[in-house]
């Protein structure tokens, strides 16, 4: 069994109500790359080709959320959530939906009831910043109580953030200020209590925990330790965390294994969040051959590296299904 638990989607009919309230190259763009984005027999067929069983499908692209009136926002959040809903419909056995709530507030979060009651998706995307606002924000605080309540796991993909002006050139946006933001709503989660008032809550990130694997040992000197000298000088605030080592709480986060191909990438994340936290993902269907090469490189990665069969088996589809809270019949 495989289970693609970060795949992404963007059904026609969302793209059509976008273009209508705000155009922007982002939109323009999608109807010129991977068909697979809106067209459920190309994208089986895919499947079925590479062994891949069921994707979880999270909608694609933040950034053409940006700029909209809060209504508009509004309206456009409950077609996103229904066109995802209605393309896995048809494919229930083969596609698992994950609704979206690009800002929160009290009509978002009558939309979440909507998304999991009546959609029946199994999981909701937010953004790594919601306009700007960090995931710590008292305005998100109802929707992390809420999905702990009721189990509904909750997905993070890194959104635009207010960085500088010339960020977007050579693709710098997406190469390093996307993994960037992802660690920084991490940190944001762990350090402003987020799960020390909501142990139970899970979270996705995407991109393998971004820079979190890598700058562990940082994180944890400069969370537990520095922040202490930093804020006795002046230089910075104390978080809001309750007690015990901050690194521990990053180990919390459910993370895809999208590495680009790098078994030394996969490694480091494996040794760091553990084979429990790691859910086989690929950001299909973006990259080359109209995304379809690099959902087989993360796959042979992952049957490559050294690692116990029973390990490999989480990774691909052991975790997935304990997330969503799959029948593993």
């Amino acid at each position: 069994m495989i289970i693609d638990a970060y795949a992404h989607v963007f059904p026609d009919p969302l793209v059509d109500a976008l273009l209508a309230v705000r155009p922007s190259a982002e939109l323009a763009g999608l109807r010129q790359q991977s068909p697979h984005l809106r067209d459920a027999d190309r994208r089986l067929a895919y499947m079925d080709r590479h062994g891949f069983d069921v994707q979880v499908l999270v909608l694609a692209r933040p950034p053409v959320w940006l700029g909209m009136e809060r209504s508009e926002v509004h309206r456009l959040t409950r077609v996103a959530n229904d066109s995802i809903a209605q393309f896995c419909k048809g494919h229930p056995d083969r596609f698992i939906g994950v609704g979206v709530l690009p800002v929160v507030d009290e009509v978002m979060m009558t939309e979440l009831e909507r998304l999991r009651s009546e959609l029946g998706l199994r999981g909701v995307l937010i953004f790594s910043n919601i306009e700007g606002l960090p995931l710590d924000d008292p305005s998100m605080w109802p929707l992390y109580q809420r999905c702990a309540e009721v189990g509904l796991p909750i997905w993070i993909h890194p959104q635009h953030a207010p960085l500088h002006s010339w960020i977007r050139r050579d693709l710098l946006d997406r190469m390093i200020a996307w993994p960037f933001d992802t660690t920084v709503a991490m940190a944001r989660l762990v350090l402003g209590g987020v799960f020390d008032r909501h142990p139970t809550l899970r979270v996705v990130t995407h991109h393998m925990g971004g820079m979190v694997p890598y700058y562990a040992k940082r994180i944890e000197a400069f969370a537990d330790d520095m922040v202490e000298e930093y804020s006795r000088l002046g230089m910075a605030d104390r978080s809001r965390r309750g007690p015990g080592p901050a690194i521990d709480h990053f180990r919390r986060f459910y993370n895809d294994s999208v590495s680009n191909g790098s078994a030394s990438a996969l490694r480091c994340a494996l040794d760091f969040f553990g084979p429990e936290h790691i859910c086989f993902g690929t950001d299909f269907p973006f990259g080359p051959d109209h995304g379809e090469r690099w959902p087989v490189d993360e796959l042979n990665v992952i049957r490559a590296i050294d690692i116990p069969q029973a390990e490999r088996e989480l990774i691909l589809h052991g975790n997935a299904e304990r997330l969503l809270g799959l029948d593993t019949a």
